[in-house]
């Protein structure tokens, strides 16, 4: 995959959007209410989002059952999304019984959640999964930059420190980046965990060797893409 200058990482937030822009050496957050107005601006850089592109037909998704399985402790942190159409239904018991009847199975809360988000998503990129905007996963990216799983929830006081020093680590003034965003948003329209994702899926987003789960899916398979996996570091910020 060929080198490229600027890169985003975007998670969804109770505001709408917050992105993460890394270009030369700058690091830039914006806030954005509507999926389309970020893709407006960023249409020359590669684009990591923590949204399902594509979704399931029948049968769950394959990149969430193997992401789930790689992450192991953290796999739940990975939904099962709507099926198509589940994910244009607004009320939850109305979503799930449609789910349960094309899938065969029910639809967590969480999942239905987003659905709104997924239709964003959806709008803009449809079922182009190799770019310029990519299917990504956070806990996948800090897996990568770990060597392995960090076993701890980003919402517990030792979970948040392992992430923000690797991303730190990785691109210096990243930190310095998050309290300026604590500082300047609300908690109401973007969380600690909303900044800390978007920075790991723009960091993620500069890797010149990236991988998916599944491996070497079809053209009509959805993916998820993470960084290679480097060899586990041997220090102490990792999990042993």
């Amino acid at each position: 995959m060929p080198r490229v200058e600027g890169t985003v990482g975007v998670d969804a937030c109770p505001y709408g959007w917050f992105a993460t822009v890394l270009t030369g050496g700058s690091i830039e957050t914006e806030l954005y209410e509507h999926f389309t107005e970020l893709h407006s601006d960023y249409q020359e850089f590669r684009v990591f989002v923590d949204i399902p592109v594509g979704l399931p037909k029948g049968s769950r998704r394959r990149c969430d059952i193997e992401a789930r399985e790689l992450l192991g402790c953290r796999g739940n942190s990975v939904f099962f999304p709507p099926c198509e159409s589940a994910a244009s239904i607004k009320d939850y018991d109305e979503a799930n019984a449609r789910h349960r009847e094309d899938m065969e199975h029910g639809l967590s809360q969480q999942a239905h959640a987003i659905s709104d988000k997924i239709n964003e998503v959806r709008s803009v990129v449809d079922e182009t999964y190799d770019g310029p905007i990519y299917e990504s996963h956070p806990e996948l990216c800090f897996y990568a930059l770990n060597g392995q799983p960090i076993a701890y929830s980003k919402s517990s006081k030792r979970g948040l420190a392992f992430r923000r020093h690797h991303l730190e680590q990785k691109r210096f003034g990243m930190d310095d980046e998050y309290e300026q965003v604590l500082d300047d948003t609300l908690r109401k329209d973007v969380r600690r965990d909303d900044i800390l994702d978007s920075m790991a899926l723009a960091l993620a987003a500069q890797s010149e060797e990236l991988q998916s789960v599944p491996e070497d899916p079809g053209p009509e398979i959805p993916r998820i893409h993470y960084p290679t996996t480097p060899a586990l570091a041997d220090n102490p910020w990792s999990e042993s």
